[in-house]
C-alpha cells in the first residue's frame, strides 16, 4: 500500500486515477482546491480528500505532505490551455514546480507527472492552438527531470471519454500523433506508473494501440 497525494483529483484524469489507485489498496489523498469539491467522489476506504492548492507557497505543500505522509505524488492538474496564459503558467508551471520542490523538502518516493504528448516538439506546439500550453509541459518537464526526484512523465495524446481499452502505443515524442487515448486509459497509465518501478526516470508519450501496459513495461 502507498500514501499517494493526487493533485488535480477533481478534474476527470484525476477523479478515474483516484478510483484506480484506492482499487489496488492504496491510500489516496485526493487534492482539491477547496472544501466544497470535497464531495466529488462517494466517501469510501482508501480515500481522503484534502485542501491543496497550487497557489499555496512549496513550504505550505511540503507541511500538507508531511502531515499525512505522502510518499508519492501524482500531478494530475492543469489548465488545460484555458484561461489565458497567465492562468496557464500559474497551474501547469509554477503550480507544478512548487509541488516539485515540495516534493524534494520531505522525500518524496516518486513523482508522476501528467504531461502531453509531443511537449518537446514545436512543431505540435504551433499547430495546436494552446502553444503556451504546450510550452508550459515543456518546461515543468525538464525542471522535473533535473531535479532529483525520482520521477515518471506521462505524455497522452488528445483526450477522450471513451471506456478503458487498457492497450498503448508508445510514441517517440518528435511524431505526430495519430490517435487520441481515453481518459480512463491515461488513469491506467498513473495506477502502473505507482507501482512499477521499470517506469521509473521514463518519460512516456502514448496513444491508444495494440499492447498490454505489462507488455511495454
Amino acid at each position: 500500500m502507498v500514501n499517494v497525494l493526487v493533485i488535480g483529483a477533481h478534474g476527470k484524469v484525476g477523479q478515474l486515477a483516484v478510483q484506480g489507485l484506492v482499487s489496488t489498496g492504496d491510500h489516496v489523498y485526493a487534492g482539491y482546491r477547496e472544501e466544497k469539491q470535497f464531495d466529488t467522489l462517494a466517501v469510501q476506504d482508501g480515500l481522503t480528500p484534502i485542501l491543496f492548492d497550487l497557489n499555496m507557497s512549496s513550504t505550505e505543500m511540503a507541511a500538507v505532505m508531511r502531515k499525512y505522509d505522502i510518499q508519492q505524488v501524482v500531478f494530475s492538474a492543469g489548465a488545460g490551455g484555458k484561461g489565458g496564459a497567465e492562468r496557464t503558467a500559474a497551474i501547469d508551471l509554477d503550480g507544478a514546480v512548487k509541488a516539485m520542490e515540495a516534493s524534494k523538502r520531505v522525500g518524496i518516493e516518486k513523482f508522476i507527472m501528467v504531461s502531453a504528448a509531443g511537449a518537446d516538439n514545436r512543431v505540435i506546439w504551433e499547430k495546436s492552438g494552446i502553444y503556451t500550453y504546450f510550452m508550459m509541459k515543456h518546461y515543468a518537464d525538464m525542471i522535473l527531470q533535473g531535479s532529483g526526484l525520482n520521477y515518471t512523465i506521462l505524455r497522452p495524446t488528445t483526450l477522450s471519454d471513451e471506456p478503458a481499452s487498457g492497450k498503448f502505443k508508445l510514441l517517440d515524442d518528435q511524431e505526430m500523433p495519430t490517435k487520441s487515448v481515453s481518459r480512463a486509459d491515461v488513469a491506467q497509465m498513473i495506477v502502473e506508473a505507482v507501482h512499477n518501478q521499470r517506469m521509473n526516470q521514463q518519460v512516456i508519450a502514448f496513444e491508444k494501440g495494440e499492447s498490454a501496459i505489462q507488455k511495454l513495461y
